[in-house]
């Protein structure tokens, strides 16, 4: 049942004043059960009435007519966190499953993404059931079936790892690579020997061809006229005779063996991450019979077993590419001509080194090698995937994209068949990082590159595996909520909009705590201590990924990324060209052929993405660095220039988007790039650039009417924004010095602009926004605390709309557009805010009191509030758990004075917290706080004197793990690894600040 029909059933008396509702910034509550709905029917009078937000008003938008907020409020499952749910050694049982389900479910989190390896956080294997024996079969089933009556959505990754690999997979179905052996002959005489062998990996080895071909003087050149096939003179024993012609000539024997790569064929921990009888290779990604293979032994297998279970396994998976490059399948020659048009045989030297005629032969076959190496990549991979698992009823879903070592691979188009796109960002480098946390962009580097896959291919979804991390001193239990939200708030501004969490082990619950982890990843379970309080943290992440999924996205630019391979798209960052507030979007000529048209001047997609214009980049990016970042995380040359090639059937798709319409910027193509017919392909594409860019030369004549549209080169993006009146369509005061402190993303509705706005630095911040919106009247939408409220001070001026905004650090904030302007006083005197202001400090000592059980004192008194970490005591320095602070306290004449006597709100500000905190005051629970600006509003609850104040708070498994370290195994508290696998947590790894650090103050606002 939908929670807003709960409303129609409320009595109307229901409705009293706002302060006994207790609902507080930024607070969201922890519900269970009864509780959980009698709180909601609070929550829903709260919104139904005209309730006052400082000195705002929420006017016209009641919760129980209002069905967009209703689900901002309480986001549909689609909406939700998936979560990857590890079960490392199928080390599981059905009580740990029935725990993580059930709690997974009241926590926030609607899917589980199952994966099966040993991927271990400790030094020595686990004891499990077989995988794919009958214990592990059974507890498959009563996992499936559990999710589905819990109606908990389950994807399988299909192996015993990360990709598709595993002991069914047989040398002829592994990743492959070209090889070559060679002999240097004299002509006018009669060869009669041995041909060497070429490099055998794992004793694995077939002949390909064996070629000859005259070379020229400098050893290199070779007559492409010349090569002979003589394959069918190699004898068994690897012996040939053939009468040689005059020159100086290379026998070239070619064959194929696996590419040896470390990840390659995986072995059981710990020398690899899987387990035991989990060994094996990864297929190849090239052959679809591979694939089959492979489908039929695992796929059906776990189909056959959801079946039996009697429910069903909703999508299938394949995690991310870290597993080396490969050239060549048994096919490869009839692939080759399949996609390329032309025999491959007359090049194959040229994969040897050596230099076809000329070197620019030479680059477009090694370019079209390439591209082939995409293409089945893209099509007897993920497309042939995509098609057995929508055969099999489900979806499929994957991280097409790498992120690590990948070979040649046009990344949009990989995604292009599936039903889930997933990138994925990492929060190594937190600790110590300045501003608060690591921005480096190399962390989230394909999240940009995945979103772009969604829009131009008509995906509502863009996914990202979220906050891996692997590293030492860093790994396992040292991240809170509030650490996390940075990254959360940089992914969605990339354009993720819905994340699989990284990660959750299935745990017994016999293990103990924390219990035994996968090697990487913030821990997502029900072990980790701040579990109980977890809810309001998912709620932030389940609202933003709601509100943006409505619409489509925003962009002014799309760029064209050409066809020279790699195919792959930047991370987001300033674009010099184009500069900050604007936004774009990559697309491949897949998507340039086959999707795009022209609408109102507009370069549109099917499925409602435009773009003003289409920029001919034809490279990943023009800014070295960012192009050196790519392509050393991708083990990938990847050129900052652009290309000067463009295929005919690409210049020709130009030409008509420009006729119809089109502005496109960029220099014309001087060739058609790849190799087949080029001659004529050349001069046909110099032709057709001739007539679109005509008398351009980029420097004094830049623009060029043709048909409906125009060709401009010579211009940057920004330049030919401005001049056609476009405006940024986000802008902020100090934007052109700091352009980094603030970032945002833009989805237009049917009904609606929705903008995204986050404070990047950990600071506090008030700054004047400003939108390309016209007419229309903002309203502030608070993911953290559920709130949402119309802006009463905001400017207009020729179709944009400024607003004084404040932010906390790190903080986010909605701006929504959906009522038209009335009657407005155009004014900014920075009143959408209330003002707060300090009364009184709770100085003084507190009583606080630990759990025994986990070597804290059961009572204990805090002259000052400090971190746990500089206590003498032991049982509080190295405590992990969860603490009470207690005080009593009077409301001070001031406090009284300047808020009940002029109807203001009482707030408590705990100041700084690690990590989270739980607020009763007079026995009324206030709810959970996890994020600055950590205030509760306090009004309904207060009294003028003798208040009872219990704080309760949280912090990390970390401390007292690594004090555990330093004892003998029978000393310790912690159950989990005797030692961490990496050093990522050692006896000597430092402490992190925990317990409530204030200074704590009673406000008013």
């Amino acid at each position: 049942m939908q929670y807003w029909l709960f409303f129609s059933i409320l009595p109307i008396t229901i409705a009293k004043p706002i302060s006994m509702f207790n609902l507080h910034y930024p607070l969201t509550f922890e519900c269970n059960g009864i509780k959980a709905i009698k709180i909601l029917f609070i929550t829903l009078a709260l919104f139904g009435a005209n309730v006052s937000f400082g000195q705002t008003r929420r006017n016209d938008h009641s919760l129980a007519t209002d069905k967009f907020l209703q689900s901002f409020v309480a986001p549909p499952d689609s909406a939700k966190s998936r979560v990857y749910w590890f079960w490392i050694y199928n080390r599981v049982t059905k009580e740990g499953i029935a725990r993580d389900l059930k709690e997974f479910k009241a926590k926030g989190i609607s899917g589980v993404n199952l994966i099966c390896n040993g991927g271990y956080a400790g030094k020595e294997p686990l004891l499990g059931v077989d995988f794919l024996g009958e214990e592990w079969r059974a507890l498959f089933r009563y996992a499936v079936k559990e999710a589905n009556r819990l109606h908990i959505e389950l994807g399988f990754n299909l192996a015993g790892g990360w990709t598709f690999m595993g002991p069914s997979v047989t040398k002829d179905d592994a990743m492959k690579k070209v090889v070559w052996a060679e002999v240097k002959v004299d002509g006018g005489s009669k060869f009669i020997g041995k041909l060497p062998l070429p490099e055998q990996v794992q004793g694995y080895y077939h002949d390909i061809m064996v070629q000859a071909f005259r070379v020229l003087d400098d050893g290199k050149t070779f007559d492409q006229a010349s090569v002979t096939d003589i394959t069918n003179k190699l004898l068994p024993d690897g012996s040939i005779e053939w009468n040689v012609p005059a020159g100086k000539w290379v026998i070239l024997r070619s064959g194929y063996t696996l590419t040896g790569h470390p990840w390659s064929k995986w072995k059981a921990y710990p020398e690899g991450d899987t387990f035991k009888g989990g060994e094996g290779y990864e297929i190849d990604y090239l052959s679809k019979r591979a694939l089959d293979n492979y489908f039929n032994y695992l796929g059906k297998t776990v189909i056959a077993e959801a079946k039996k279970a009697g429910g069903h396994i909703d999508y299938l998976w394949s995690d991310s590419w870290e597993c080396g490059k490969l050239t060549w399948t048994q096919d490869f020659l009839t692939q080759f001509k399949k996609f390329r048009g032309y025999d491959l045989k007359p090049f194959m030297p040229v994969l040897a080194g050596y230099v076809a005629d000329s070197p620019e032969i030479s680059e477009r076959f090694k370019e079209d090698f390439d591209r082939t190496i995409q293409d089945c990549i893209a099509e007897n991979c993920y497309g042939h995937f995509a098609e057995l698992c929508h055969k099999n009823g489900m979806k499929v879903g994957s991280e097409a994209g790498g992120p690590n070592d990948i070979p040649p691979i046009d990344v949009l188009k990989n995604f292009s068949t599936q039903d889930i796109v997933a990138g994925e960002f990492w929060v190594n480098g937190h600790r110590n990082a300045p501003g608060g946390y690591n921005q480096n962009r190399m962390s989230r580097l394909n999240l940009k590159q995945t979103a772009s896959a969604a829009h131009v291919y008509g995906k509502k979804q863009a996914e990202a595996e979220a906050f891996t991390e692997q590293e030492h001193n860093a790994t396992h239990w040292t991240l809170g909520p509030s650490d996390l939200k940075p990254y959360a708030n940089d992914a969605f501004c990339e354009g993720i909009n819905r994340l699989m969490l990284h990660s959750a082990t299935s745990q017994p619950p016999s293990d103990g705590k924390p219990g035994y982890e996968y090697c990487a990843g913030t821990h997502f379970t029900p072990n980790v201590t701040w579990w109980e309080e977890s809810k309001p943290f998912f709620n932030y992440l389940n609202r933003c990924q709601f509100m943006l999924q409505q619409g489509r996205f925003a962009a002014d630019v799309c760029y064209y990324l050409g066809e020279r391979p790699p195919l792959l798209a930047p991370p987001k960052y300033n674009i010099p060209t184009l500069g900050p507030g604007f936004d774009c979007d990559y697309a491949n000529s897949d998507v340039l052929l086959n999707r795009m048209s022209v609408k109102n001047g507009l370069v549109t997609l099917p499925d409602g993405m435009n773009y003003k214009m289409l920029v001919l980049q034809n490279c990943v990016s023009p800014v070295p660095e960012i192009a050196k970042q790519v392509g050393s995380y991708q083990s990938l040359r990847i050129p900052e220039q652009a290309s000067k090639s463009m295929s005919l059937p690409v210049i020709e798709k130009i030409r008509k988007l420009v006729y119809d319409g089109a502005t496109i910027v960029g220099p014309p193509p001087e060739n058609a790039g790849e190799l087949k017919n080029y001659s004529e392909t050349d001069i046909k594409v110099k032709k057709i650039a001739a007539e679109l860019w005509g008398d351009l030369d980029g420097r004094t004549v830049t623009e060029r009417k043709v048909g409906k549209g125009r060709i401009i080169w010579g211009k940057t993006e920004r330049e030919v924004l401005t001049e056609d009146g476009v405006t940024p369509d986000f802008e902020f005061a100090g934007q052109p010095d700091k352009p980094n402190d603030f970032d945002y993303i833009h989805r237009s509705a049917k009904d609606a602009e929705i903008f995204f706005v986050i404070n990047r630095t950990n600071q506090k911040q008030s700054r004047e926004f400003t939108f390309r919106v016209k007419g229309k009247i903002p309203e502030i939408w608070d993911a953290v605390t559920g709130k949402a409220f119309d802006a009463t001070e905001y400017a207009l001026n020729n179709g944009v709309v400024t607003i004084p905004l404040e932010f906390d650090s790190f903080g986010s904030l909605f701006i929504v557009f959906r009522k038209a302007v009335t009657a407005h006083n155009n004014t900014l005197s920075h009143k959408n805010f209330p003002v707060i202001k300090q009364q009184q400090e709770l100085v003084g000592s507190w009583n606080v009191s630990f759990d025994p059980k986990w070597g804290g004192p059961a009572n204990g008194e805090f002259a000052e509030l400090k971190s746990w970490t500089d206590n003498t005591d032991e049982g509080i320095k190295y405590y992990s758990g969860t603490a009470t602070y207690r005080k009593t306290f009077d409301l001070s004449t001031i406090t009284k004075e300047n808020a009940i006597s002029i109807n203001k709100k009482i707030i408590l500000d705990l100041g700084d917290v690690k990590n989270v905190a739980k607020v009763k005051l007079n026995g009324k629970n206030l709810g959970v706080l996890w994020c600055t600006p950590w205030q509760v509003d306090i009004t309904g609850a207060v009294k003028d004197r003798g208040n009872i104040l219990e704080i309760e708070v949280t912090n990390l498994w970390a401390n007292r793990v690594v004090h555990d370290l330093s004892l003998p195994v029978d000393k310790r508290l912690t159950k989990t690894h005797e030692s961490f696998r990496f050093d990522m947590l050692n006896a000597k790894t430092p402490l992190l600040e925990s317990g409530l650090l204030g200074p704590v103050w009673v406000k008013t606002k």
